[in-house]
Formats: C-alpha cells, structure tokens, sequence
C-alpha cells in the first residue's frame, strides 16, 4: 500500500513523502503518558509502519494512524489495520 508520511519527520521536511509499507509492528509506549498523547488509548500499544521511501530508498518506521493512504489493495489496508500484515 503506497503512503504519505507524516510531516513531522525530517524525511518528510527533504521532500522523501511518499513510499510502500514494507510490514507493521505493534509497540508499547515508554510511559502512559506518551501513550496518551500518541492513542486513544492509554494503555494499548501503538501500531508501526515500516515505509519504505522512494526516493532515498530508505525504510522508516513511523505511526499507522498518522500516515495519509494514497493508493491501497483491496484487502491489504483492513489487513494493515487490524493487525494482521
């Protein structure tokens, strides 16, 4: 599935926005508070996408939820976000 990383990154900032999610993980926060400001819930774990950029060639893991979809598969987004890729 092809996707948009966030802004906040730096990659983002040098103009590498766009790639291929490679695989996701699942992560727990260092302390609830981060994991407030990061999920909706505070004690769940927080899901990872392993993007693959196109330009620099380079594989970034940044947040699932913060990354904007610009073409998916048929079934590989609900599989990517029910955690079953």
């Amino acid at each position: 599935m092809r996707v948009q990383i966030p802004a906040y990154t730096d990659h983002w900032m040098r103009g590498d926005r766009f790639g291929e999610i490679v695989r996701t993980t699942a992560a727990r926060p260092a302390n609830s508070v981060r994991a407030a400001l990061l999920t909706k819930n505070p004690h769940g774990k927080i899901v990872l996408a392993h993007v693959k950029l196109d330009k620099s060639g380079k594989t970034v893991a940044v947040i699932l939820d913060d990354c904007t979809v610009i073409e998916e598969g048929p079934t590989r987004l609900t599989e990517i976000l029910n955690g079953r890729a």
